[in-house]
């Protein structure tokens, strides 16, 4: 497994990622019905100014504006034409307010499509998709490419055989997970042991889950991951469920107390990197990074 800076950091302390991106893109006012990725070329001072709140905060490494930033995903707007110039200039804008010894991580998110048989899609098909993604992501100097979300293991395996035929670069891989009675499943029915088992396959390098689960739910599927790998682990909550409030606003039912008090077992049960998903902000890092710090971490 080549190794990379920001590896070498995971090996020496546990690194911080930032939170979500699209919820402080509508607090500054964007217009939930767009398309964030536009903001990269139409906008790009107020994306840039979410990257450098999230460093400000404490992030090691924040995620590109790119995380629909797939052809297949732009089409919806017109715009899957331009999906090599939007994410480039995704990473190109993270980039120019990374401050020294931080790193930006190019954001590859899922699609919303299926493979064949339950969807159209070969899976030439979709690794297409993600080839154009890091390419342009590749080009505007993203550290790493991370893919995210993916609650289908074939699509999140074919997004890293896309990432690695366009860039070289390191490759991580976060799915997400729903908490059953019979433990932890994909939405696809991929277990925890499949997904390690496979992703350790294709050698992906950092591995693990990013959203739907909240941060006491995170610290458990961090103990199973654990025991099943030793390879560094990522792992990124929701701040809790989301709840529609009666105007329409989405929140999210845990506070930054009760997230936070959950970061020293998600640590001590093996997570190598944290980070936040949806419901999450500046002040979720700001609070995470200094309970890593009193924990020496």
């Amino acid at each position: 497994m080549a190794s990379s800076p920001i590896l070498d950091l995971m090996a020496r302390r546990t690194v911080l990622f930032d939170g979500a991106i699209g919820t402080e893109l509508m607090k500054r006012g964007f217009d939930r019905g767009g398309c964030p990725e536009l903001l990269n070329v139409e906008e790009p001072s107020l994306v840039q100014s979410v990257h450098r709140d999230y460093f400000a905060a404490g992030s090691d490494v924040v995620s590109t504006n790119s995380f629909g930033g797939s052809p297949l995903k732009l089409a919806a707007f017109g715009l899957a034409g331009r999906a090599q110039e939007l994410n480039r200039a995704a990473a190109r804008i993270a980039v120019e307010v990374r401050p020294p010894g931080r790193y930006v991580a190019g954001s590859l998110g899922s699609t919303g499509k299926f493979l064949q048989p339950q969807g159209e899609l070969t899976e030439a098909e979709m690794v297409a998709q993600f080839a154009v993604q890091a390419l342009g992501l590749a080009e505007g100097g993203a550290d790493i490419l991370i893919i995210e979300t993916m609650f289908d293991l074939r699509e999140a395996l074919a997004a890293v055989r896309g990432a690695r035929a366009a860039a070289g670069l390191p490759v991580f891989a976060t799915l997400t997970f729903n908490r059953t009675p019979r433990g932890f499943f994909t939405l696809m029915g991929d277990s925890p042991e499949k997904c390690v088992r496979a992703l350790e396959a294709e050698d992906v390098q950092a591995f693990g889950s990013n959203c739907t689960l909240t941060s006491g739910d995170m610290v458990d599927l961090a103990a199973e991951f654990r025991r099943l790998t030793p390879r560094p682990l990522i792992f990124q909550a929701n701040a809790g469920r989301p709840e529609l409030g009666p105007d329409g606003t989405v929140s999210y039912s845990q506070s930054v107390e009760d997230y936070v008090q959950n970061l020293p077992r998600l640590v001590a049960n093996g997570a190598s990197a944290v980070g936040g998903c949806c419901g999450t902000n500046p002040e979720y890092i700001r609070r995470m990074a200094a309970v890593l710090e009193s924990l020496g971490r």
